[in-house]
């Protein structure tokens, strides 16, 4: 690296936040609120975060259509989606603040959709027992990202973007309440500011990783090319906090397949919750074949591979897909309801959904897995926080629709609030930071001589080895290429000895984030011989709850990742009694 290139920019607060979506700006406010110096750290451009790609709507059981719905029956269909794997103490502070959230969100100016009488519209999302997803026309997350980013401007909390995080700083001397606590404690991170072309370091007292999953190590996928491939899991893997659940990546069953340019957008279930009919290439409504009781508001595990099983038979279209339908709905309603997918597949596919079928198939959407937190989003390293799509255990095996932005908000007013106490309690740290030079390279930083080539290769092994339908030969077989990859990845052949700040950098520490998060899908989805939620082996098609009803913990260990068994929190009280009372596991039925 040129002298030019070792210029660094040093700020410091009380709480950094690493992601500026839903989750780290729902924090933010939080944080500021409860009078700390809050900085928000972005990679993409400022209001312009991923959750600004969901669609359908924000759940909450506030009865407005079914007066039968509560919390309890809420969390029953988050448990049952997730095929009983999610923590259940998580999930009863995620459904018990759901009606405070979306009134909080609505006293902020969120502009959901109401019936004439004024009551906020529910609509019915898969697997939902009443119709409790509130909504904004079909994109419901970039109102609430428009109503977060009103109050943090409001607060003038600053909010750094095109900044890429990589690497969490730690110390060892951390002074306390009580004097000199030898633990080791979050400083702050460090990376590259993209625009300017520098060294950025951020030193704090607490740190919330709010940074988004890991779908796009798949090729297709519903995120964009530049975000979500498993940095803040490989963040605080790295940092020593352990990830739960890796092998749960959620399908989502429609994305768009045509034209190219395409191929992953998300048609949203929205579409299939305003009345939407799965056909195949025989014109035949399939669902009724796998799942009759809800049809195309089943699970979205078993809509995807029943999709993927219509394609996989000689059903599916000249593209590889089947026919989502909504032709037979009146055009004000799709225009109403619909706008965006209206316009959507106008502008890419030039169709008109309202006198044409539409083609579509499943498409990687979102990670049930990552980092391990308590229910106060604490990591196990002192000062870590996280919160969003980066952890893991409130959503199980399988995501319920509408459930993503509710824990963003939920869980990120927690973590802003948890993260706040701490760094009020902590006097300024002994240490200072130094991180000059780390691996033999300046901050650490390195460039790989073609970061796409391997960001290529990865993403085909893992649709080959570790898709919507698994097994151990293909398995074995990914985890050993993904080793190769690794190994050519950091080969002295590979790293250039002297480069700029630039793309590339960032490119390089995708494809490292990317390697760390195949690496733990694979290992973990060889571990599990069952199928259940997400996860589907062929060579073990049924649930086995007497002995998979665990989660799979990832420990970094010197070799390597080491691989842990733990059984899954199911907490006491009225919530545990009342699934006894009323709610009985579905096992999913096998695709022959």
């Amino acid at each position: 690296m040129t002298e030019k290139m070792k210029k660094q920019s040093n700020r410091s607060c009380d709480v950094l936040i690493i992601g500026g979506g839903s989750a780290g700006l729902r924090a933010a406010i939080e944080a500021h609120d409860a009078g700390v110096h809050v900085l928000i750290i972005s990679k993409s451009r400022k209001g312009d975060p991923h959750t600004v790609l969901a669609r359908g709507g924000i759940n909450a059981a506030l009865g407005t259509m079914d007066p039968e719905d509560n919390w309890m029956i809420h969390a029953a269909d988050t448990l049952r989606e997730g095929e009983f794997l999610a923590d259940y103490n998580k999930v009863e502070v995620l459904c018990k603040n759901a009606p405070d959230a979306i009134n909080e969100l609505v006293g902020w100016g969120a502009r959901f959709h109401r019936e004439k009488d004024g009551r906020l519209t529910q609509r019915f999302f898969g697997a939902h027992t009443y119709r409790r997803t509130v909504f904004y026309e079909d994109w419901t997350g970039k109102e609430i990202i428009r109503v977060l980013m009103d109050q943090v401007r409001r607060r003038k909390i600053e909010i750094v973007d095109n900044v890429y995080i990589t690497k969490l700083l730690k110390s060892r001397g951390a002074s306390g309440k009580r004097g000199i606590v030898a633990v080791e404690h979050i400083k702050g991170a460090t990376g590259i500011d993209v625009k300017k072309k520098k060294i950025a370091i951020f030193e704090c007292k607490s740190l919330i990783l709010a940074a988004g999953g890991y779908t796009r190590v798949y090729a297709v996928s519903s995120s964009r090319i530049f975000e979500n491939y498993g940095e803040g899991v490989a963040l605080a893997y790295e940092a020593g906090a352990d990830l739960v659940d890796m092998e749960m990546v959620q399908f989502h069953p429609t994305g768009m397949v045509w034209p190219r340019t395409a191929v992953g957008t998300l048609a949203t279930e929205a579409i299939r919750g305003e009345g939407g009919i799965l056909l195949n290439s025989k014109g035949e409504r399939f669902m009724k074949n796998y799942y009759p009781e809800r049809m195309e508001l089943g699970p979205r595990d078993v809509v995807a591979r029943a999709i993927f099983n219509e394609i996989a038979s000689g059903r599916g279209t000249k593209h590889g897909a089947v026919w989502l339908d909504v032709t037979h709905l009146p055009k004000a309603k799709i225009l109403e309801r619909l706008p965006t997918m209206y316009k959507q597949f106008k502008q890419l596919d030039q169709i008109d959904i309202s006198k044409e079928k539409m083609e579509v198939a499943p498409t990687a959407h979102y990670s049930m897995g990552g980092v391990q937190v308590g229910r106060d989003c604490k990591t196990k390293i002192r000062g870590l926080f996280a919160v969003g799509e980066v952890i893991s255990q409130i959503h199980g095996a399988n995501r319920l629709g509408g459930n993503s932005l509710l824990d963003t908000v939920v869980f990120g007013k927690i973590a802003g609030g948890a993260a706040a106490t701490l760094a009020k309690n902590l006097k300024p740290q002994l240490l200072g930071l130094s991180v000059n030079r780390q691996n033999g390279f300046d901050y650490g930083i390195f460039v790989a001589k073609d970061p796409i080539k391997f960001r290529t290769e990865i993403q085909k092994l893992m649709k080959d080895s570790a898709g919507i339908v698994r097994e151990a030969g293909k398995l074995q077989e990914g985890l050993k290429k993904i080793l190769k990859l690794k190994k050519e990845f950091y080969s002295k052949d590979n790293i250039l000895k002297k480069f700029k700040l630039n793309e590339n950098v960032v490119r390089t520490w995708e494809v490292k984030s990317a390697m760390v998060v195949c690496e733990a899908i694979i290992r973990s989805a060889l571990m599990r011989h069952e199928s259940r939620g997400a996860h589907y082996r062929s060579d073990f098609p049924k649930l086995d709850d007497k002995k998979w009803k665990l989660n799979i913990s990832c420990k970094q260990k010197r070799n390597g990742i080491a691989l842990f068994r733990r059984r899954v929190r199911e907490g006491k009280g009225p919530l545990k009694d009342f699934l006894k009372a009323h709610v009985k596991a579905e096992h999913h039925r096998e695709f022959e």
